[in-house]
């Protein structure tokens, strides 16, 4: 995350390291009453009729994402009735832990469109085919159909990759690298739709999109000369350009943006694009040329333009009381961070700032569990197109409401169980409108149990590190 020292105007934001598994960030179900992650299962008895109640169900969630070009395949392909039958083992595991199909957002959420989760009923019928008789009724070479379509990018007009490339070292563990995308625009575009499309993706972790006017490029084109021998150039905190704006962000569970019709994002002759990609070399890999697709919209079709507000909360988790160290003082964790990353890429006592606290209304959260708020101007007035929470890996829950405490307070997103390997986009079925004089209330929780045993025992706050933390959503607002 980035913020404008001297505004404290969120530009961007970094979303860390974690295993990238890939899924689908959207789709056209809608909403179920099912249980969510951590459901388990309590039955007991054989179910009968695969088609009905497996095969059904499995087309309609699992089938988004792991049939076709799905951006689940890489790690299990539902393509046939066999293959659903030979991964009866994971399926169980996946489904009666409640880990798949994904949807942390609870009940006390806004209603969104975009609910992929199984009923109660339909994943017990699934958990105990696979735990009793694991077969089909049905030809193994029967094909898995996506009831709603698997999730990509629907229209493609362009797709690029950088101007170069990165090839890190085994054990560089957070390298943040901004690198150019040139788009070749000779006129007004507008965007609706996009999708950041990882290449090597056991090293890239997260990924922020700017879009930049034409009158940065010549200090982007000085900084991608300053680093030569590699593609692009070092970036924690934001892109070093200044005069751009965040308009994507990929992590662990995003699929592609479709905006709504009539909509789009606004880039003029010679605007380009900036991606910052969080790479975390935990193993070799080759040259990674991530790309970006683009759905352009025609000559007429967008009159509405959409924003990305952001908005932030502290992020301070103190040593537990039965942890010993150096960097348990909070002043050392801050100077350790800011040798990592710079000034720029730890912004805790910027947000503090931002949020009228101090670091001494966190001292006393010492039993493992801090939490945090902050009360913001929603600075846009328009409809919600999407929300979106991010947290860490220590990151134990999420909260972003609208108008707290008044008659018309409204819960935008709640995530009682944090997990960093599905941040989503949600979408609300009813149309919600905000103006600039709104408030948004962000609430953050952490436990610090998550946290890597290995690690030596610190007091951690916001910064771009893997093992550091964040309390951060965004609201996509149509303005109009």
């Amino acid at each position: 995350m980035r913020i404008n020292p001297k505004t404290l105007i969120p530009l961007s934001f970094a979303l860390a390291a974690a295993v990238v598994i890939a899924a689908c960030s959207d789709s056209d179900g809608q909403p179920t009453t099912a249980g969510g992650p951590g459901t388990q299962s309590t039955t007991t008895e054989p179910v009968e009729g695969f088609a009905g109640e497996i095969l059904a169900p499995i087309e309609q969630t699992c089938a988004r994402c792991h049939t076709g070009d799905g951006p689940g395949t890489p790690h299990l392909r539902l393509d046939t009735v066999g293959d659903i039958v030979e991964n009866a083992d994971a399926i169980h595991l996946a489904v009666s832990t409640g880990y798949m199909p994904p949807w942390p957002a609870s009940s006390e959420s806004v209603e969104f469109a975009n609910n992929y989760d199984l009923s109660d009923s339909q994943r017990a019928a699934i958990v105990s085919w696979a735990s009793f008789d694991p077969s089909a009724d049905v030809p193994l070479e029967t094909p898995v159909v996506a009831t709603a379509g698997v999730r990509r990018l629907s229209d493609v007009d362009l797709a690029i990759e950088p101007l170069g490339g990165y090839d890190g070292e085994a054990g560089q563990p957070d390298e943040y690298r901004c690198m150019i995308y040139d788009l070749g625009l000779t006129e007004t575009t507008w965007i609706r739709g996009y999708e950041f499309v990882p290449d090597q993706t056991e090293v890239v972790h997260h990924a922020i999109g700017y879009l930049a006017p034409a009158s940065a490029r010549g200090t982007a084109d000085t900084l991608d000369r300053q680093h030569p021998g590699q593609g692009g150039w070092p970036c924690f905190g934001a892109s070093g350009v200044g005069d751009d704006e965040i308009f994507l962000g990929w992590a662990p569970g995003q699929g592609p943006t479709e905006l709504p019709d009539g909509s789009g994002m606004k880039m003029e002759a010679g605007d380009f694009i900036i991606v910052q990609v969080h790479y975390h070399f935990e193993v070799d890999a080759p040259l990674d040329r991530s790309a970006i697709e683009l759905d352009l919209a025609e000559p007429g079709e967008v009159t509405d333009e959409v924003r990305v507000i952001s908005f932030l909360a502290p992020a301070e988790i103190p040593c537990s009381d039965d942890e010993v160290g150096p960097l348990c003082d909070r002043d050392a964790a801050m100077a350790a961070a800011i040798d990592k990353y710079g000034r720029d890429g730890v912004l805790a006592d910027d947000i503090l700032l931002f949020c009228r606290q101090r670091p001494t209304d966190f001292a006393h959260m010492t039993d493992g569990v801090a939490s945090s708020s902050c009360e913001l101007p929603a600075r846009a007035s328009g409809t919600v197109v999407s929300v979106l929470g991010h947290e860490h890996e220590i990151g134990a829950s999420f909260r972003m409401t609208l108008n707290p405490g008044t008659d018309e307070e409204l819960v935008l997103l709640d995530i009682p169980r944090w997990s960093f390997d599905w941040q989503l986009n949600y979408y609300p079925v009813d149309e919600i409108q905000i103006s600039g004089s709104d408030t948004i209330r962000l609430e953050c929780s952490w436990d610090r149990s998550k946290r890597d045993a290995d690690l030596e025992p610190a007091y951690v706050l916001w910064a771009d590190g893997t093992d550091d933390e964040m309390c951060f959503g965004t609201i996509v607002v149509r303005e109009g």
